[in-house]
């Protein structure tokens, strides 16, 4: 059995808001009692109040597990909100899922979070699952994590997102902490993970063949700078889009994928550009013999790639309902992207129907692409169970 409903209260206080979207949630799971409860929370209030909040949760989910983090603003399935105080709660219940919460009061302070967190959760993903991770912006360093649980792990799936708001903070049972990371490491259910990053390819992929650390020198053996100017000017309506949009390289993941299809790329920020020789500086490390494509974002981009990465889950799910998921949005994306309220959760309602979905919007997001774990921005990413 599987047994999940969220709840949404919006503009009381957090402790009275805790309480009304525990109810809610509880009563929409048809349960007697929750085995985990995940909570996100917007408002200026909130902090102060994280102590009998978090009491409220428990007491009416009978949760043993009770974790969540602030948020630029919060979702569920009904809508978003941001901009308005809110509490947005997950309760789950489930036989097959085995739930390994866990803590780092100042994460900072850990010199190999990621090892020190791979000890702790190793039992639980040892034949599959994925891992919730919550970090606070300070002290956070998502490539160390990523790589230490990679190094000690192997390949399992981090989703997530960093806390966002005024004060940014982080919940765990009874308490709120700050500087902290906290999640849940979850198995007995295989999850099924979608990755937004709100991208269209332009112009066509081609082979870096000189590049040293993250400047790419030449692609096809021509100034990479050059290319870069060619797929602009592929864009039909490029010369009022362009100015409007921001521009990316999408690197090849798989370097024995063909041909290459949408999330098949990591996107990154294009952070410099040498005239005189034609170099383009990324925000990553590039290689000789990777593929690259150029990619924009905008609204019509983002809601594209988001469409078209619901349509592989839907694939994948083969007619499955989904029992719960959770969708961590990023705080550049919302209403301040696309111009109207409730976009994604529109978007994710209208091709995957009606379930139990929980979210907020961060300060950067963690998602897979292809086997290997990233920190991202400007991204959707969706898990379902």
């Amino acid at each position: 059995m599987i047994a999940a409903g969220t709840g949404l209260a919006v503009g009381d206080t957090f402790d009275d808001a805790a309480l009304a979207a525990s109810l809610q949630a509880l009563e929409r799971s048809g349960t007697d009692h929750a085995d985990l409860a995940l909570v996100f929370v917007t408002g200026d209030d909130a902090l102060p109040r994280a102590h009998q909040a978090l009491h409220a949760v428990r007491r009416v989910t009978g949760a043993r597990v009770v974790l969540g983090s602030s948020g630029a603003g919060v979702l569920t399935e009904e809508r978003e909100v941001e901009g308005q105080a809110a509490v947005a709660v997950l309760a789950i219940r489930t036989e097959r899922l085995v739930a390994t919460p866990f803590l780092f009061e100042r994460q900072g302070q850990h010199g190999d979070v990621g090892a020190e967190l791979a000890q702790r959760i190793g039992p639980t993903v040892a034949e599959g699952g994925c891992a919730l991770v919550l970090p606070d912006a300070i002290g956070c360093n998502p490539p160390g994590l990523l790589a230490g649980l990679d190094e000690s792990l192997g390949f399992v799936p981090v989703l997530g997102a960093v806390a966002a708001g005024g004060p940014m903070f982080e919940l765990y049972n009874t308490e709120a902490h700050q500087a902290a990371l906290v999640g849940v490491a979850l198995s007995g259910l295989t999850p099924v993970i979608g990755v937004a990053q709100g991208c269209t390819p332009i112009g066509a992929p081609y082979v870096i063949t000189r590049a040293e650390a993250n400047v790419i020198e030449r692609i096809a053996n021509r100034p990479a700078l050059e290319i870069l100017e060619e797929a602009i000017q592929s864009v039909p309506d490029g010369r009022t889009r362009i100015p409007r949009a921001g521009l990316f390289a999408g690197l090849a993941m798989d370097p024995a994928k063909s041909p290459l299809e949408r999330g098949d790329f990591l996107v990154r920020n294009l952070v410099g550009a040498d005239r005189s020789s034609g170099a383009l500086a990324v925000a990553e490390r590039v290689r000789v013999g990777q593929t690259v494509q150029f990619q924009i974002r905008d609204a019509e981009a983002s809601t594209s790639d988001l469409r078209a990465m619901l349509d592989e889950v839907v694939a994948r799910l083969a007619g499955r309902r989904p029992a719960f998921g959770c969708y961590f949005n990023c705080a550049g994306r919302g209403r301040g992207l696309f111009g109207v309220p409730d976009h994604d959760v529109t978007l994710i309602r209208e091709l995957l129907g009606d379930f139990p979905l929980v979210g907020f919007f961060g300060n950067g997001e963690f998602a897979p692409v292809g086997r290997r774990n990233f920190f991202h921005n400007y991204t959707g990413a969706l898990v379902l169970f």
